[in-house]
């Protein structure tokens, strides 16, 4: 399993983030990270302990999300309807969980945080899903049995884990 930052978000602060997040997933749990540069508009990611590839939107759209039915089924919109707007890529900002094969398992799809967006809004965003995962992965995935989960799960099917 790893996770990807489809990078930069729009707002400084949050990308800067985003990276330090990151790395500490790698540092404290080693977890693989990586961050795909579609929308370059902040400094140079340097020291960063995983891969940074630079890409298009469109190159990720078609690699992570469309017609992913893996992802379409624990996000409550389709990825069309989550990451076009005005039929316009709107990925950047966000994060996703990638399983082994290289699909995407999860996604964010509201980069920021839940503020403005209403109840419940926080298990969408890209910032909420990176700082409780940061603090403890089992608490909203289980790493080691992310193959099993396919999103209705309470809990993890195989070890027990609660899933919130």
């Amino acid at each position: 399993m790893k996770v990807r930052y489809y990078a930069d978000a729009e707002i400084r602060e949050m990308h800067n983030h985003a990276i330090r997040l990151l790395a500490q997933l790698h540092d404290d749990h080693d977890i693989t990270v990586e961050i795909d540069r579609i929308d370059e508009q902040h400094d140079p990611i340097t020291d960063f302990p995983g891969e940074v590839r630079r890409l298009s939107a469109e190159e990720v759209y078609e690699r992570d999300l469309k017609r992913n039915r893996a992802l379409n089924a624990v996000i409550e919109q389709t990825p069309s309807e989550a990451f076009k707007h005005y039929g316009k890529l709107d990925i950047a900002g966000n994060v996703a969980v990638v399983d082994e094969e290289g699909t995407v398992q999860w996604a964010s799809t509201l980069p920021g945080y839940a503020d403005g967006y209403g109840p419940g809004a926080e298990a969408q965003t890209a910032m909420d899903f990176l700082e409780d995962i940061s603090t403890s992965p089992s608490n909203r995935i289980c790493i080691e049995c992310l193959h099993l989960l396919d999103g209705d799960e309470n809990f993890c099917p195989n070890c027990g884990y609660d899933l919130p």
